[in-house]
């Protein structure tokens, strides 16, 4: 799937001037493609290949210039391939006054002083619909469109009409995270209980190679969680987790409407009882994650938009 921009009307043969004729010598007018291997995005899967070429494009015409990429729906990230590496692309919102807008990436068409015409880039979108918004069903397709931007700095607040662009649609695969609100535990008592119920929602795929990242944290600044014993279950064994703050689970794979639970017991170490009776504990994060979406961690992220937590409260 390709698709041009500023190709504008071809003069014929007869009506091109040569170059011994009078006036100015015709110059090549740059024409940006852009294709896509493959047409679905799936929110929280696998990123999305993309790649912009430019015809026409003169190493002088290409000094200075930018090429913008509007992505049509909320991106997680945008990366380009430099290097035979991927590296994170600045996004940034064209249009803050209203929601009016789309997400932009300003690329330079030059590369460590060499014109580059062809420019490869993968999608990521994080799993954040859910099976209703606002009272509005999920989106089924979105809408990727690049073209030569006039402004080196910023992206114009909507591509135009000329602008190369992809229909992409939208799998309605995604994923549902949940952990429970609050958990309460005795100081020096017995362990309670948490669980991560990942599900595979109103989707047509089967979602693979996931993995739940779990991280312990402290309930206040300058708190330690090293001594707070806690434990996973593996194959109907607890593994003991005391002095970790962080563990991922074995990869796993989600049918349509399946649910993964994953389960952690926690338990407080003795010690002085403090004088809040809505002291904090500790705090268990939980997100999804895949291959392509290392975990961090200090803060968990990945396949779904946001890591969700659980306080554990001290219990008088």
């Amino acid at each position: 799937m390709t698709a041009l921009a500023g190709c504008g009307e071809h003069k014929s043969a007869s009506t091109v001037r040569s170059p011994s004729a009078s006036g100015p010598t015709s110059v090549p007018h740059p024409v940006v493609h852009l294709s896509a291997d493959g047409t679905a995005l799936v929110p929280g899967g696998p990123p999305l290949p993309l790649r912009l070429s430019v015809t026409g494009l003169t190493a002088g015409q290409a000094d200075g210039r930018r090429v913008t990429i509007y992505i049509g729906t909320v991106p997680n990230k945008l990366q380009i391939r430099e290097n035979g590496s991927w590296h994170d692309v600045p996004l940034q919102w064209t249009n803050e006054r209203d929601d009016n807008g789309e997400f932009a990436a300003l690329v330079p068409l030059t590369y460590r002083g060499k014109a580059r015409t062809s420019l490869d880039f993968r999608l990521f979108s994080a799993d954040q619909r859910t099976n209703d918004v606002a009272g509005k069903a999920p989106a089924v397709t979105t809408t990727v469109a690049a073209q030569m931007s006039k402004d080196a700095r910023h992206a114009d607040i909507h591509p135009a009409a000329s602008a190369t662009r992809l229909s992409l649609s939208v799998d309605p695969t995604h994923l549902t995270l949940k952990v429970p609100q609050i958990l309460r535990a005795t100081e020096g008592g017995t362990p309670v209980e948490w669980h991560v119920r990942v599900h595979n929602a109103a989707g047509r795929l089967t979602r693979s190679h996931l993995r739940v990242a779990v991280s312990l944290a402290p309930g206040e600044i300058g708190q330690s969680v090293r001594q707070v014993h806690w434990s996973i279950s593996r194959e109907d064994r607890w593994a003991d987790l005391t002095g970790q703050t962080h563990v991922e689970t074995d990869e796993f794979e989600l049918k349509p409407g399946e649910t993964r639970t994953v389960r952690i017991r926690i338990a407080l170490p003795a010690g002085a009882k403090p004088s809040r009776s809505d002291a904090v504990g500790a705090v268990l994060w939980a997100a999804v994650t895949a291959p392509w979406w290392p975990s961090d961690p200090d803060q968990p992220s990945g396949v779904t938009t946001n890591p969700v937590g659980t306080n554990i409260l001290v219990q008088h």
